[in-house]
């Protein structure tokens, strides 16, 4: 048996490869033309290729179901084209067992990539945003958008980017009177950490407002004292799927002494927490129609049939998960209902192959 877990699994393997390798190299040249116009005097076409590079670990891991599935139908189809499979059933081997010598190899493939997901992919995934970041910050082109809003006692903070080194950038303070009037701004290039809530301001700017004038102050640096703590500013100022495993359930922790909803977070987690098992469903759905309605069909009809069933799975992956915030009920049932419902269509496919 070891031999047919080395056949198959490498077959299943190396076709998962060249789909990944396919499937990313598409995806990179779609977003390059997307996002070139973005080229000018301060953001060149050296960086805009670099940005891309970071979002690829992100993307790899987001791929791997997709192209496990297609993979699968690809090796074990190019088997079944040559009646090696046929052989293979012939020589008393179960079907089980077949499609264990596929998943073996494609579940540690989704293993390490929940190893990315978590140590590779948010640090690449974060630079890429604080790149982008900075990018509209040097265009000149910010906007109160994005980026993170907080409330201190009577003030707003608008934070529009933040690294793991306690640095923030592009910060706006808007401080009320007691009769929610607006009664000064506070606005900074660059904020540092210096322990015991204080903040170091540079390029800093003190607007206060008098009746019917404005009197502003600038200095070039200001300490300015804020509560928040530097790692919860740099989580909130992420996107919810640039966070690693660990940095969002820490961030859900912190919302919900908050008393805030985490239930975005909540879905993100468990969407790459279960990718393996995700992965096991396809690859037990693409087994099952290898076998089945797949098994006179050329490569082209199961790459075909393979994107179609990815393409279904994906969309019913985000349609449950966009109605468990919806319909508040936990986003983990929202994730394993697709997955449930491709591990019943291929062991019930498969269980009228026997």
């Amino acid at each position: 048996m070891k031999q047919l877990d080395k056949y198959v699994g490498n077959s299943v393997l190396w076709s998962f490869v060249a789909v990944m390798f396919i499937l990313l190299g598409l995806d990179y040249i779609l977003s390059f033309i997307e996002h070139i116009k973005r080229i000018n005097q301060h953001y060149g076409l050296a960086d805009l290729s670099a940005v891309l590079l970071l979002h690829l670990p992100k993307k790899l891991t987001e791929y791997i179901p997709i192209a496990s599935l297609i993979g699968t139908l690809i090796g074990l189809g190019a088997l079944a084209n040559t009646s090696e499979l046929t052989v293979i059933r012939a020589a008393g081997v179960p079907l089980w067992r077949i499609g264990l010598s596929a998943i073996k190899p494609l579940f540690l493939v989704s293993l390490i990539g929940l190893g990315i997901s978590e140590f590779i992919s948010p640090v690449t995934e974060q630079e890429a945003n604080l790149r982008e970041s900075l990018r509209r910050q040097s265009n000149n082109d910010y906007v109160l958008t994005g980026g993170a809003w907080l409330r201190s006692e009577q003030s707003f903070i608008y934070i529009h980017a933040a690294d793991a080194k306690g640095t923030l950038y592009n910060i706006e303070t808007f401080k009320q009177n007691q009769s929610h009037e607006l009664e000064s701004t506070l606005k900074a290039k660059k904020a540092i950490y210096q322990g015991d809530n204080l903040w170091l301001l540079h390029d800093a700017s003190h607007s206060y407002f008098l009746g019917n004038k404005i009197n502003t102050e600038y200095s070039g640096s200001k300490v300015w004292e804020m509560s928040f703590k530097p790692e919860h500013l740099f989580l909130a100022t992420q996107e919810i799927d640039a966070l690693s495993l660990s940095q969002s359930l820490a961030y859900q922790g912190y919302l919900s002494t908050q008393g805030l909803d985490t239930s975005q977070y909540q879905l993100d987690f468990w969407t790459k927490t279960l990718r393996p098992l995700a992965t096991i469903a396809l690859v037990i759905v693409a087994l099952s129609s290898v076998f089945g309605p797949l098994r006179s069909s050329t490569m082209g009809g199961r790459v075909f049939s393979g994107v179609i069933i990815g393409i279904i799975f994906q969309n019913g992956l985000n349609l449950f998960g966009r109605v468990s915030l919806v319909a508040d009920f936990s986003p983990l049932l929202g994730i394993l209902i697709p997955i449930g419902i491709c591990f019943a269509m291929g062991i019930w496919q498969l269980k009228r192959l026997r």
